[in-house]
């Protein structure tokens, strides 16, 4: 079981909307384009995609934001994933979200 720390991280949501046809080659693009482990600061990785064909979700919770920033400036893996989503998608965007506790916090 996937894990978030509240107020802790940083959780990335890129949501790309696809042509139906598209879908699997998307999904499959980013399910294939390295080695999660390699990427360090990587604590988990989700793909996922529409049951009604039209968009892929990569959800990605990095330890920190300077972890995430440092591997899209410098992972190979990350910059050929990126062009290879590109001529897939017919749009996108990268969402970022703040993770609430779901039961209130003791005082």
């Amino acid at each position: 079981m996937n894990v978030i720390d509240t107020g802790h991280g940083v959780l990335l949501f890129n949501v790309f909307r696809v042509r139906p046809e598209n879908q699997r080659a998307l999904a499959d693009a980013i399910r294939t384009g390295g080695d999660p482990g390699a990427l360090p600061g990587l604590v988990s990785m989700n793909v996922l995609r529409s049951e009604d064909g039209t968009h892929v979700i990569n959800q990605m919770y990095w330890e920190s934001r300077a972890a995430l920033d440092q591997a899209v400036a410098t992972s190979p893996a990350i910059a050929a994933t990126r062009k290879a989503v590109s001529t897939l998608i017919e749009g996108t965007g990268p969402l970022k979200y703040e993770v609430l506790p779901v039961a209130p916090e003791s005082p």
